[in-house]
């Protein structure tokens, strides 16, 4: 395999979609133009309806902004490695030049970068920083001050300080393991201020219907337009404060289906690809035109319960459920070999030697569900969705319907065509059972077992409540990594194995699809990847 590890195809709606691409960057179909050589374009299977980065839409609203946004401090790409994901600790400055912190790592006195301006001409101060914290806060179920302020001990009434126009102190009520790299996730990037109050109303004090359909951020590009769940083209920020990216413009295309968008990337009409469809990466590599990427994440499949329903609530019948799940054959069945069964509490990537959560057993697991009061079973309906875990969504399914029907369980599977849809059912908690995807924006066994599990986290969307639990995991925020920290952490670990909140069926590495004069993708905890380091080799 010719595989990059650095850390039947519907031909005619291909070559329609080929043709769209190429009008969007302005190329020519003979390949003359240089304008083309400087534009990445890509497939993704899902474009975001909007791109305000309060309002979660789903992954790709995450990967996009990117683009546009920089934060106090960046991930360390030179620490990128085949076998773990960025940790938590490799940081660099970003729109803070320098930061020092006090003697128990409670406050940060970071020192901003003079000279930062956005796309508009505004010089970044630290007022752009404090009012950006605001809009944070003017949501606190959002993913900023929910799930990533909230686990990190920022101080939600005090966060960010102004000691004068280039300093700030970043506040926390307790030491972190994660107070500094949140500030490197995507969508803590510092808007610009200035800009943004022009468009402000007072039915919208943070303009977030503006910021839906533009940029206004110190990043690497610019908004060009935004077609909803269609396109988004950008170009550079010509103002941005470090090197100038290879990549003059950038075109995303909506492309639903796997196998066009396989297509598209092995005739050379697009150079990346998002989810390459299992099937197709033998293919894919095997093409002079195209290779498939594969980096390290924290990525994991997962079959989620809802506690709201008077069956799956009960500990015994996930128990149970869990073990009648065969995921070495979902692995070789659908994965392909690509990815390895999930058998532990949090991703392997993050800490070795765990004690499973369960084992197969199909007979062991009739008789659990027998002894919880179904000795005939009873009915499940399983919702998918094609941007999470992807287009093999359906096939996954299927082997568990399969498996389930073994222990008595008769599953219906229903198809959700609309991403925003599944994410606000899922966020409703409306759904019975669901399949979904799993990724920690930081990489600690404590913070993943928070985000998902905890009562107090936004991302717990399957309803699970244990106050033990959560008092557990608050110790465990507050404490640097240590033997006290990692004693806190197997004793929660226990309590997930007992009561087996959600299913993580397999951990799935970063796969994409891209040309092979693509350079420079790097994976990040995100789940996306940096768009200024890509170039064509």
């Amino acid at each position: 395999m010719r595989s990059r590890k650095v850390r039947g195809i519907a031909l005619t709606g291909a070559v329609a979609l080929a043709s769209g691409v190429l009008a969007a960057c302005g190329g020519a179909s003979d390949g003359s133009s240089s304008e083309r050589d400087k534009t990445l374009v890509m497939a993704w299977s899902a474009v975001p309806p909007q791109l305000d980065p309060m309002v979660y839409s789903g992954n790709t609203m995450v990967y996009a902004t990117d683009a546009f946004l920089s934060g106090l401090l960046e991930y360390d790409y030179s620490a990128a490695s085949k076998d773990k994901v960025i940790g938590t600790d490799q940081l660099v400055p970003g729109l803070a030049e320098s930061y020092e912190a006090n003697e128990d790592r409670t406050e940060f006195t970071f020192k901003l970068r003079k000279g930062v301006t956005s796309q508009y001409g505004n010089e970044m101060t630290a007022d752009d920083v404090v009012w950006t914290f605001e809009r944070f806060l003017s949501n606190p179920v959002g993913l900023q001050a929910g799930a990533l302020m909230t686990p990190a001990n920022v101080d939600m009434k005090n966060p960010i300080e102004k000691i004068d126009d280039y300093t700030i102190k970043y506040h926390l009520t307790a030491p972190s393991a994660i107070g500094l790299s949140i500030l490197a996730y995507p969508i803590m990037g510092i808007l610009d201020s200035t800009e943004v109050k022009k468009h402000a109303t007072a039915k919208d004090p943070y303009a977030g219907e503006w910021i839906a359909k533009n940029s206004a951020g110190f990043g690497p590009y610019q908004l060009e337009s935004l077609s909803p769940g269609e396109e988004i083209r950008m170009t550079l920020n010509k103002n941005y404060w470090d090197d100038a990216p290879y990549f003059e413009k950038i075109v995303v295309r909506n492309v639903p289906d796997g196998a066009n968008r396989a297509q598209l990337l092995m005739s050379g009409e697009v150079d990346l690809i998002s989810e390459p469809p299992i099937d197709q990466l033998k293919k894919i590599d095997e093409s002079s035109a195209s290779v498939v990427n594969v980096q390290p994440d924290a990525n994991r499949h997962n079959f989620n319960l809802s506690m709201k329903d008077p069956d799956l609530k009960k500990p015994e019948v996930r128990r149970a459920i869990n073990m009648a799940i065969n995921r070495e054959a979902i692995v070789e069945s659908v994965y392909q070999g690509y990815a390895k069964p999930a058998w532990t509490p949090v991703p392997s990537s993050m800490m070795a030697d765990q004690e499973p959560m369960t084992s197969y057993d199909p007979a062991e697991a009739k008789k659990l569900l027998a002894e919880a009061g179904y000795p005939n079973g009873f009915d499940m309906e399983i919702a998918i969705s094609s941007e999470r875990p992807g287009p093999y969504a359906e096939n996954i399914a299927r082997l568990l319907q399969t498996d389930l029907k073994e222990i008595g369980v008769k599953v219906t599977i229903k198809n959700i065509p609309s991403p925003a849809d599944f994410e606000e059912a899922v966020a409703k908690q409306s759904l019975q059972a669901y399949l979904y995807t799993d990724r920690p924006s930081q990489p600690d066994p404590g913070f993943s077992m928070f985000l998902y599990n905890s009562s107090k986290s936004v991302l717990n969307k399957v309803g699970f409540a244990n106050p033990e639990f959560d008092a557990l995991l608050g110790e465990v925020l507050q404490l640097d990594h240590g033997t006290e920290r990692d004693g806190l952490v197997n004793e929660a670990m226990d309590m997930l194995r007992e009561n087996q909140p959600i299913f993580s069926l397999v951990e799935m590495p970063d796969i994409t699809g891209e040309s092979a004069k693509l350079e420079g993708r790097i994976g990040l905890p995100s789940g996306g990847f940096s768009f200024a380091t890509m170039k064509r080799g």
